[in-house]
């Protein structure tokens, strides 16, 4: 072996390399932003305390004092809900992950020297019920040794409101009626600049075909074959594995307009990135550059519950966070309360984004 020729393929290779976008893209950007999203999703050094509603219908010394003592740990930022309240209406009305009842009878249970039952309610996904359940028994525990004349007497158990349901499949189906809308975004960054590179869409200017027309063709496609999929995914999640979701004439319907929203701004948003990809490797970059950050920071595959409050705050500025929300509200729930303010949202966003990118796109584009 020669020295000199290893060195001289080694030089040539590393300039290769480093021409190539995608490489750069996959072998250091893609690691980065993986470690920079899960990081600062689940690596937090400290904890970030939930909301817990509570509702204390037997107000008392006693009651108050396990209040008090659940406030002070830290763990919980404790919001009190009047006794007049329905707290299962709350719950859903709210989108409460945790709430905390105290029933009536709780003082008087303590006092005559029987245990004090709390009712751990929420509409949540499992995953995030299990771990505010988790979390509050442990504070209980200690409450149990340190309050005085409760020791070992607080009990904690858990109660779901309205029409949820503890199947964890459930809460995956809107995430992955999401991800297939979220694949026609990838599937137009590649095909715009593909039909600009064969001179399709120079043909397409002959035609007749308008760019409106053009891409109204793509959405009902996608439409199609989203409708397609998704039957397919539901069907799989009910007979496979027991899925219990809300099928309704009125919320079949509503699935189906909320994806034709959604798949309008993801259609848009592909068109709009295939623009700015000149070649195969800068369209997977900037296909991934969108499509991964929006995947993990809107729910597609698990809840942002226990992420810090500014990659929440950031959730709610994605059209795909109000898309898999308002599917889960009536796909799991059945509830219609909020669905109004996120179909607004989702579809005001799909109607400026398709305007958007029917006025930057042209025909002629180079």
């Amino acid at each position: 072996m020669k020295p000199s020729n290893i060195s001289a393929y080694f030089v040539l290779h590393a300039k290769s390399y480093f021409r190539s976008r995608s490489a750069i893209f996959f072998q250091i950007a893609f690691p980065v932003i993986l470690m920079l999203l899960f990081g600062a999703i689940f690596g937090g050094t400290s904890y970030n305390p939930g909301t817990l509603v509570v509702q204390n219908d037997s107000p008392s010394q006693v009651s108050w004092g396990v209040i008090n003592a659940i406030n002070d740990s830290g763990l919980f930022k404790i919001q009190v809900l009047q006794e007049s309240a329905n707290l299962s209406q709350y719950i859903v009305k709210n989108g409460i992950t945790a709430a905390l009842l105290i029933p009536a009878n709780f003082t008087s249970n303590i006092l005559s020297g029987g245990r004090g039952y709390m009712i751990l309610k929420g509409e949540a996904s499992p995953q995030v019920a299990n771990s505010n359940y988790q979390i509050l028994n442990g504070v209980l525990t200690e409450v149990n040794y340190h309050i005085e004349n409760v020791s070992q007497k607080l009990v904690l158990t858990t109660a779901v409101s309205g029409t949820a349901t503890s199947k964890t499949v459930n809460y995956y189906v809107p995430g992955l009626i999401g991800f297939t809308v979220l694949t026609t975004m990838f599937n137009m960054v590649y095909q715009v600049p593909n039909y600009r590179k064969e001179k399709i869409f120079r043909q397409f200017s002959f035609s007749g075909l308008t760019k409106s027309e053009w891409m109204v063709a793509n959405i009902l496609h996608s439409f199609a074959m989203l409708v397609l999929s998704d039957v397919i995914l539901v069907v799989i999640a009910i007979l496979v594995f027991g899925a219990s979701l809300v099928l309704t004439p009125t919320t079949i319907l509503l699935s189906g307009v909320i994806v034709f929203m959604g798949l309008i701004f993801f259609t848009g948003l592909g068109i709009l990135a295939g623009l700015v990809s000149d070649n195969e490797e800068t369209v997977s970059v900037v296909g991934n550059l969108i499509l991964f950050p929006m995947m993990f920071l809107s729910g597609v595959f698990f809840p942002l519950a226990f992420a810090p409050p500014y990659l929440q705050t950031i959730s709610k500025f994605l059209p795909l966070t109000y898309f898999i929300n308002s599917l889960n509200s009536i796909l799991i729930y059945g509830d219609f309360s909020t669905l109004l303010v996120e179909m607004i949202a989702l579809g005001v966003s799909s109607l400026i984004l398709f305007v958007v990118a029917a006025k930057i796109f042209s025909w002629k584009q180079k």
